[in-house]
C-alpha cells in the first residue's frame, strides 16, 4: 500500500517546491480571462491546457506577475528582471515534466527577480 501523503497529491512550485492551488479563471483589466494563480514565494502561473496558446500565456502571466501593470511588463528583460520555467503537468502522477513542443497542459511559472533588494547592502550611515 503506497503512502498518499499531501506532498504526492499537489502540484508544487518549481522555484520553492510549494504545493499550489488548481489554476482559477483571472480577468485582466482589460477583459481578458486566463487560467492560473500565484504561489506564496511570489511566483504566478499560467495554465495553457491546449499547449498552444503559449504566447498569450506568456504575456498574460508577465502582466499578472506585475500586478496588472502593462508598462512595466513590458519593460522587463527575461532573465535580467524575471524567470520563467515552462512545465507539463502530468496529472495522474501529480507531478512536472519538461514541457516538450505541444504539450498539452503546459504551465507557466514566471517569478520577478527583486530589483529592490540591493546584493550586497551598504552599511547603516553612523551620520545620525
Amino acid at each position: 500500500m503506497r503512502n498518499n501523503t499531501s506532498k504526492d497529491a499537489m502540484l508544487r512550485c518549481p522555484f520553492c517546491d510549494s504545493p499550489i492551488g488548481s489554476p482559477e479563471d483571472i480577468t485582466t483589466k482589460f477583459g481578458n480571462t486566463f487560467s492560473g494563480g500565484r504561489c506564496g514565494c511570489g511566483a504566478v502561473f499560467v495554465y495553457d491546457g491546449s499547449g498552444h496558446s503559449l504566447g498569450e500565456a506568456y504575456v498574460d502571466g508577465l502582466a499578472y506577475a506585475c500586478g496588472g501593470d502593462w508598462d512595466k511588463a513590458w519593460g522587463l528583460v527575461p532573465d535580467e528582471d524575471y524567470e520563467i520555467i515552462e512545465l507539463s503537468a502530468d496529472t495522474r502522477r501529480n507531478k512536472f515534466l519538461t514541457a516538450r513542443r505541444g504539450s498539452k497542459s503546459t504551465y507557466l511559472f514566471i517569478r520577478l527577480k527583486d530589483e529592490n533588494k540591493p546584493e550586497n547592502p551598504a552599511p547603516p550611515d553612523s551620520n545620525t
